[in-house]
């Protein structure tokens, strides 16, 4: 009996693509352009701040890897949802929570009434719960879908399921703590959303990015096959950041001689091990090392449907009509291997009871800004046109432009961060050129951002 799946709900797309240019990457911009230029910063940064990383979160990379994932994960084990209706209330619901919750959280301190500040709170709160019941829904129906999986060892998922069991714990844990606002309160609300960020990041972000890697790398960028090693990597990866996790709790009944930086530390070596592992790295800077001697395209009798007069680009299966999408994913993990090094300097540091300069902040968006959004950057332009059963980007120079000012972007985001502390009083002309690049950074992500919906939108209105 054949399956019928449903169409894919490019609304995730367009939301998430809207929320951040609007929200979240505008407000984050905003920021960086008042330190940049010294320009003062803006009255309860705190909110600015939290509500800039829930926007970025759940607006940017949320929407979209959820949109994607109710697409691509039904349909790799063959469990297909049932009603259109089921991806429309997890839209309207996410969507209309985060709004409403985010932007009574942002305008709230500036009203001096307190009747008016109780009344946005209780709004706040509403959209909370809204945003809560959509993410829940969500992970219920992507569990139902694992769960019911009949082919789920053949069709490779055996190799990403830890990966994929920290992600739907991951959509859970955060989800929880953040309709827990409710009921705490200011400073202990603070610290549990510190926690439950860096917890997103390693719980979600993380584990989705390497499972759909390592699932879709061999067809897209011919990437030697998954080996089971992967398997139990993933699985030592979902222990010791479990762990990590859980010694890093703000309340921890259970006092453990065991520093959370050296936790910290493992989670980034189990992370090079992984890339490693992959022959990710290997096929970034030693490509004829990791690449497949028998290309996913040519395996099954997929060959035959192949266009025999005209052969793909060399160690790829498309023939340049999704452009230099692969400079993207290359440059997301650099800058994820800087960032994991930026980290494991500071965790070493900090054990040994030494200085660390450049902070939490050039690390955070190494891996925000430079991994996560670029690597959505080059797999939204390679994988959303088949979503939207296009055979081809709308432009491929503009994939080639999103590359650039990805970069940039991210270069002037983190690079500013640490060049000034090793500078001295008379290389201070750098340092200010460092700064006006930090200012401007933002808006350059931004910039890029549009870019690709101007591409994704061509591409959805071709014929």
């Amino acid at each position: 009996m054949k399956q019928i799946h449903q169409e894919f709900e490019s609304g995730f797309i367009w939301w998430s693509l809207g929320i951040a240019i609007l929200g979240g990457f505008m407000i984050g911009a905003h920021i960086a352009m008042q330190i940049g230029f010294n320009m003062g910063l803006p009255r309860a940064l705190d909110i600015w701040i939290q509500t800039h990383g829930h926007l970025q979160l759940i607006g940017w990379t949320g929407l979209f890897i959820i949109g994607v994932s109710l697409h691509f994960l039904p349909r790799m084990a063959s469990v297909p949802i049932e009603r259109r209706g089921t991806l429309k209330f997890i839209l309207y619901f996410t969507v209309t929570g985060l709004l409403i919750r985010t932007n009574f959280e942002f305008w709230s301190p500036y009203f001096d009434d307190e009747k008016i500040k109780v009344i946005f709170k209780h709004l706040a709160n509403i959209g909370n719960i809204i945003e809560f019941a959509g993410l829940i829904f969500y992970v219920s129906v992507l569990t139902k879908t694992f769960l019911k999986a009949p082919d789920f060892k053949k069709r490779g998922f055996e190799i990403v399921k830890p990966f994929f069991i920290l992600f739907i714990l991951g959509w859970i844990i955060y989800s929880l703590v953040q309709v827990s606002s409710i009921f705490l309160d200011r400073y202990e609300w603070i610290m549990w959303n510190k926690w439950s960020v860096n917890l997103f990041v390693s719980f979600v972000l993380f584990p989705i990015s390497f499972a759909f890697s390592i699932l879709n790398f061999p067809l897209y960028i011919h990437l030697k096959p998954p080996s089971k090693s992967l398997k139990y990597i993933g699985y030592l990866y979902l222990v010791i950041v479990l762990f990590h996790e859980f010694i890093s709790m703000p309340t921890q009944m259970i006092t453990l001689p065991i520093d959370f930086n050296f936790t910290a530390l493992l989670v980034d070596l189990t992370v090079v091990l992984l890339l490693l592992s992959s022959g990710i790295i290997q096929r970034i800077f030693l490509p004829n090392e990791a690449l497949s001697k028998s290309p996913f395209w040519r395996r099954d009798g997929f060959e035959n449907e192949v266009n025999q007069e005209k052969k793909p680009r060399k160690g790829y299966s498309d023939y340049g009509e999704f452009g230099r999408f692969e400079f993207l994913i290359y440059s997301a993990y650099i800058w994820l291997m800087i960032g994991l090094f930026l980290d494991a300097l500071a965790r070493v540091l900090l054990l040994f009871d030494l200085p660390v300069h450049y902070g939490d902040d050039p690390t955070r968006h190494s891996f925000l800004a430079g991994f996560i959004t670029l690597l959505i950057l080059g797999m939204a332009q390679r994988m959303l046109p088949g979503f939207m059963h296009k055979s081809k980007i709308a432009n491929t120079k503009i994939v080639f432009i999103t590359f650039i000012l990805g970069n940039i972007a991210v270069f002037s985001r983190v690079i500013p961060m640490l060049v000034p502390f090793y500078l001295s009083s008379s290389a201070q002309i750098l340092t200010q050129i460092m700064l006006y690049l930090f200012g401007i950074s933002g808006f350059v992500a931004i910039t890029s951002l549009i870019f690709l919906f101007i591409n994704l939108r061509k591409t959805s209105k071709m014929r």
